[in-house]
This record gives structure tokens, sequence and C-alpha cells, in this order.
């Protein structure tokens, strides 16, 4: 009897101690066994910490970015330092492809623009999309930007047709509508001003209210000020996820202070985004059924029962949807429009340049910018994809690998982490020249696939099937807006500009963007 208790409590044991077991080989062996199968590979990196990976040391090359780091000279494009810290600091120490640790995640960084390409054209689904952080999930919405697989190919199915043709002329005229509405304001500023000659305008903010007009008006037509406490509950997720970046990962999953306010947040962004869903349904018309905005479109294709299908939505994508849209296309125009602005304020000659381009082509307001005769301003077009070369809104990318897979000639275990800096591989001297750091748009004189070493080395909108859907509604969007501030105002740096970009989630002028504007027509 004795016996058979002993050999039952050695069977309790061994159970309980499985649990301890596995953790213990994902916290502490396999990391380990990971990092030497790289090592022999040439692959090396930080070392990776219990629990923490390399947490701690980026954390501190941030902290280290932020204080330690005098702003930089206004002319200067050297950003990746102060952006990026601790990538552009472990790639001088261990090369262009390096392994560093997310918690316990093996993640791969790499500049090598040929492998790079192998994880961002692929079809197979072997490279997944996953942000990782919980909180990203509930900013960005399981839409477009995170599923995968076939989900992925539904969800496509339905939204594809808010950016053909026919809708990006009905998002240029909105516009130019809201836009001229912004321009009067700014003549208005000027005109109070005290020497009605000039008045200084923070176009960080402006910009994040001119873009949030424009996006709530294309999502929900004329009746949109409803949308105005969607877009505020987005911009306090944002802030969540922001601060979130610079947890420990473990923290990202536990019911910390943060975490309850993200799901409080979320809650009440979820709550509005239904009411507008029912009270346009309430108010459905026979002719025009839902309306021909964002929100019509995508009713047309609820499924409010929960059924799915591969032309519906069920109730909770169709919110995903929209965040997706909010969360990621206000930030993307607004972001990509500061940094234009920036660009052509030091480099006087050029915005000198756009502008003579602008009024040969349009007058001083006479010929309506269209999507239709955007083609015109080659040099507001170049000016466009240089800003997206050197200030990316989105500085890096991931990619997780659903597979043991073969990188290049690089064996990475499956569930590994691919992290892709675009600002780095963006300032690669290799791929565009001895000039990679400078501003200098003729490099897109004769387009993209000619303006570096390989054809697909812009990389602002990521590459391959999984390319951003939006990118010629934000890039159209960008070129009605530059070319009506243009023929309208001259600007230039203010002299209280600080000159040290931050990146969270977006590229951002840390100390905003105050730009000292005059009338043309003064």
């Amino acid at each position: 009897m004795a016996g058979a208790n002993a050999w039952a409590a050695l069977q309790l044991g061994a159970l309980l101690a499985l649990p301890v077991i596995a953790v213990l080989w994902r916290l502490a062996w396999r990391p380990r066994v990971v990092a030497r199968s790289f090592a022999s590979q040439g692959i090396t990196g930080p070392p990776y910490a219990f629990l923490t990976g390399s947490f701690l040391e980026l954390k501190r090359l941030a902290a280290a970015g932020r204080i330690g780091v005098p702003p930089l000279d206004a002319g200067s494009n050297d950003i990746m330092p102060l952006v990026l810290p601790a990538f552009h600091k472990w790639a001088a120490d261990h090369g262009r492809t390096f392994l560093y640790w997310i918690g316990p995640t093996p993640a791969i960084c790499s500049t090598d623009l040929q492998l790079i390409k192998q994880v961002l054209t692929d079809r197979t689904g072997l490279f997944q999309k996953d942000f990782m952080i919980p909180v990203l999930k509930f900013l960005l919405g399981n839409g477009l930007i995170l599923i995968n697989g076939e989900e992925w190919k539904r969800h496509q199915k339905v939204i594809r047709p808010a950016f053909n043709h026919e809708k990006l002329k009905s998002m240029s005229a909105v516009t130019k509508e809201v836009t001229e509405q912004r321009l009067k304001l700014w003549r208005e500023q000027i005109l109070q001003s005290g020497d009605r000659q000039a008045a200084e305008i923070d176009v960080d903010g402006a910009m994040f209210e001119l873009s949030k007009e424009i996006i709530c008006r294309v999502a929900f037509g004329t009746d949109h000020r409803e949308a105005d406490e969607v877009a505020f509950l987005l911009r306090e997720l944002q802030k969540h996820a922001s601060a979130a970046m610079l947890d420990p990962p473990i923290l990202w999953y536990l019911p910390t202070r943060r975490n309850r306010q993200v799901r409080h947040v979320d809650k009440l962004l979820r709550t509005e985004i239904m009411a507008m869903m029912q009270a346009r349904v309430a108010a459905k018309d026979d002719k025009c059924g839902y309306g021909d905005d964002l929100l019509g479109m995508v009713l047309e294709a609820w499924s409010p029962d929960g059924r799915g299908s591969d032309v519906t939505l069920t109730t909770q994508e169709v919110i995903s949807e929209f965040k997706t849209f909010f969360g990621a296309g206000l930030e993307t125009t607004a972001t990509l429009l500061v940094w234009i602005m920036f660009l052509l304020s030091i480099h006087p000659q050029w915005q000198e340049k756009v502008r003579e381009e602008v009024l040969r082509e349009f007058g001083d307001g006479g010929e309506v910018v269209n999507t239709d005769n955007l083609s015109k301003l080659k040099l507001l077009h170049m000016v466009l994809l240089e800003t997206l070369r050197l200030y990316p809104p989105v500085v890096y990318i991931q990619r997780t690998a659903d597979a043991d897979v073969m990188l290049g000639s690089i064996k990475v275990p499956q569930g590994t982490v691919i992290s892709i800096p675009i600002g780095m591989l963006h300032r690669d001297k290799e791929v565009w020249g001895p000039d990679a750091d400078d501003f200098n748009p003729m490099r897109f004189e004769n387009g993209i696939s000619r303006a570096a070493n390989d054809p697909n080395a812009l990389l602002s909108f990521s590459l391959g099937p999984r390319a951003c859907i939006g990118q010629s509604s934000g890039i159209i969007e960008a070129q009605i807006i530059m070319a009506m501030i243009l023929r309208k105002f001259t600007f230039s740096l203010s002299p209280k500009y600080v000159h040290k970009p931050k990146y969270l989630l977006s590229l951002a002028p840390k100390c905003g963007m105050p730009l000292v504007f005059r009338n043309l027509d003064a």
C-alpha cells in the first residue's frame, strides 16, 4: 500500500512539474538554444535577459536618445539614431542582420533588402502579420492591417471597392472643400496677426485636424459630427498604445491600470461606431440605400446576424474595419503632410519650384485640382516620394514566421519575428547612392523603379500582396492639399522649431511643427 501511495505521489509530482518545465523551457532554455543556432549562422545581437529579452537595453537606448542626444540641425536627415536608437546601435555592432528579443520571442532585424523582399512578397502565408502588443489590436482593429490568410482575402474583397477610381474622385472633392475651409482660417489668422503679414501656425496639429475632417467626411458623409467622438477615442487609444510600446512585454498581457483603461476606451469606441451604424440603417432610403460614403458601402456588406460569408462582414468585423480606416489612414496622411511642409520650408528653392509648377498648371485658384489632372504636378509628386523616403510615417514593420523557414541562407525557427526598419533601409547608401541622407527629389525624376539600385527599394507603403490598400488615396489627398496650400501661401520654419523627431506609432515632430505663413496675394 505504501508503495502504491509513493508511486501515486511520484506521478502527481511529475504532472505538477510539467508546467514548470514548460515555462522554464520557454523562458530560459529555448532562447539559449535559438541564440546558439543563430550564432552558428553568423547572426548575433544583444544577449537574452530572462523574461525581459532585450527590453531593458532597448529602453535604456531609447531614454538616452530622448534625453542625452541634442536636437539635430534642421537640415539634417540623419534621424535614425533618434528614432530607432536600439536598431541603429545593434546594426552598427552586429551587422545588417541581427538577433534581438521581444521577451522570450526571438526577433530578426535586417537591412538586407533581398531578405526583406522575400518576406514582403511572399504569397504562401509563411510570414504573418502580428503586432504582438494587444493594445495595437484595440487601436487598429482586427481588420485588413492585422488579419491573415483567407480572412484577409475576404475582408479585402469587401473593402477594396472603397478605393476604386470613382471613390477616389469623390474623396478628392471632399479634400478640396475641407482644405479650402482650412485655408480660409489661415488667411484670417494672418490678417488678425500683429503685422497682418505673417502668422505662426503649428501644422502638426493643423494637419491632424484637416485629415480628421476629411476622413470623417469620406467615412460618414456630410452628417459626420458624431464621428468626432470616434476620432477622439481613437486618439486616446493611440496615447495608451504609444506608452505600452515602452512597457516590458510581460505587462502587455496583464490586467494593469493602462490595459483596463484601454478596454474601457475600446468599449466606448465600439458603442459609438455601433450607434452610427444603427442610425444609418434606420434612415435607409429605398433609392439610395445606406448612402455612398464608406459607412454606407460597408453596411451593404454587413451581416448583423453574425454569419459572415465571402461577401459579408460580421458586426465586429465592420467595427474593426472602421477602426483600421481611421487609425491607419488618419495618422499616415497627417504625418506625411507635416514632413512635406517641413522639407519645403528648409529647402525654399524646392518650395518655389513646386509652387511655380502648381501656378503654371492650375493658376491661382481657377482650375480644380483632382484625380484626373494630378499627373501634371510631376515636381510635387517627386517631393512627396522623397518625403516618404526620408520621413516615412511608419518607420518599421513586422512579420512573424508561421513555420520553420529559410530566409535567404538563414534558418529561422517558427514564431520568430522579422523586423523591417524602413527608415534605415531608405538611407542605405548601397541602394540609394552616396546622397542617401540628402533631400534630392530629382532621384525620382524617372519614376520610383529607377530611383535606386533596386526597383522595390521604396517601402513606405510596404510591398507585395500586403502593401497598404490606401496608398493611392493617401498620396492623392496629400497632393491636392499641398497644391492648394502652395498657390495661396509661402511658409518657412519658425525659429521655435526643435528638430528632434520621435517615433512610437508614427513619425512625428517631438515639439510640434511651427511654420510661419504668409499670404501670396498680400
